[in-house]
């Protein structure tokens, strides 16, 4: 449940509040990616609790994971920390915008053809129908065409370069890369051709290589968008701090707490697949400004409604918070004002169906008097 809230939790104390310089879980690069389900990362997960063991050689006993997967994802772990880091990983075949973001998980294939409907009904561009329509923001947009950019022939070498992938899985050695690199240029070979006609590596090496390079580059993405709304409010709250003159204040005040939306999305799309794995994971979900000026915290109160669920999870306040379809309220210790990206994950009852909802949680809040 939430795996990747257990493989933070260790790391809390005396990180920032936005981990956005640390290495991006593991457990999550690797569902991301589809290299393994959800629930075999919890598994493992469990394992890890009772053994202290790895997680990742964990998953290699349990044959979910090979050791070439595991290094390459081990290898890149901190550029998928940042937005443009991630960003800059972008390598592979220049894919569709529509394709990208499909393969990210961003948009479903009813979405994508009422876009590219809608596209050709107004004949813009098929990102501007998909924001006009609401299936996207401008800042996701601006990211996925900025990762599209990256992607191509002739681009700058990134971490998940073919060649970078199989020195990291093993398969071929640095030197041997730089050779085949060089014997490269100036013919209109591919790598993995270079490489195998050199007898540095098999054919079979190459091809996991670009099974391995294509679940890393989608697993990139999906890092750049889930991080770029939280990087965005974190500059947002810098540059307002900076910018604020130095008040002092001696008068008393009623305690008062209030909660802005920043950004969450309008809908959730259900599909055949979440219900038949009787959950959904919504990792970009809402993103909060609260205010707070009592001393004591701040009461969140979550109001649900629409979505026929049996439990939501929700991850972002520093610990696994757990509540019933009828709603819930924590405390927590929120003083003056605070940016906190919230991710969910939605347990359905035995009534769920596949299709299109309305967001179904409304979060308010009341300072502790």
């Amino acid at each position: 449940m939430f795996a990747e809230i257990k493989e933070i939790m260790g790391k809390q104390k005396g990180e920032s509040r936005f981990p956005l310089h640390v290495k991006r879980p593991l457990g999550r690069i690797l569902v991301d990616g589809a290299f393994i389900a959800p629930e075999t990362l919890d598994a493992a997960l469990r394992e890890q609790e009772l053994t202290n063991a790895l997680l990742g050689e964990i998953l290699v006993r349990l044959g979910a994971l090979d050791s070439a997967e595991l290094e390459t994802a081990l290898a890149v772990q901190r550029d998928f920390a940042k937005v443009e880091d991630a960003v800059r990983a972008a390598a592979g075949v220049r894919r569709m915008l529509g394709e990208l973001l499909l393969s990210a998980r961003r948009i479903t294939s009813v979405q994508l053809d009422a876009a590219l409907s809608e596209q050709k009904r107004s004949g813009g561009k098929l990102g501007e129908a998909l924001v006009r329509l609401g299936y996207l923001d401008r800042r996701e947009l601006d990211v996925t065409l900025a990762f599209q950019e990256k992607q191509g022939v002739g681009k700058a070498p990134s971490c998940l370069s073919l060649g970078e992938l199989l020195v990291s899985a093993g398969y071929v050695t640095r030197e041997h890369l730089e050779d085949a690199l060089a014997r490269q240029r100036g013919s209109d070979k591919k790598l993995g051709e270079v490489l195998v006609e050199s007898g540095y590596a098999k054919p079979r090496h190459i091809s996991h290589g670009l099974r391995i390079q294509e679940k890393l580059v989608t697993a990139a993405l999906i890092a750049a968008l889930a991080l770029a709304p939280v990087a965005e409010a974190v500059a947002a709250q810098s540059a307002a701090s900076a910018a604020s003159a130095k008040i002092t204040v001696s008068a008393m005040v009623l305690a008062r707490a209030s909660l802005n939306v920043l950004r969450q999305p309008s809908e959730l799309v259900v599909t055949d697949a979440d219900i038949r794995r009787g959950f959904l994971d919504v990792d970009a979900g809402s993103l909060v400004e609260i205010r707070n000026n009592s001393r004591r915290g701040v009461y969140v109160t979550f109001e649900s409604h629409g979505l026929p669920f049996r439990e939501a999870l929700v991850r972002g306040f520093g610990r696994e918070v757990s509540f019933g379809p009828n709603g819930g309220m924590i405390t927590q210790p929120l003083t003056g004002k605070a940016v906190v990206a919230l991710g969910y994950r939605f347990y359905f009852d035995g009534t769920a169906e596949a299709g299109t909802y309305a967001w179904p949680l409304s979060l308010s809040v009341n300072p502790v008097e």
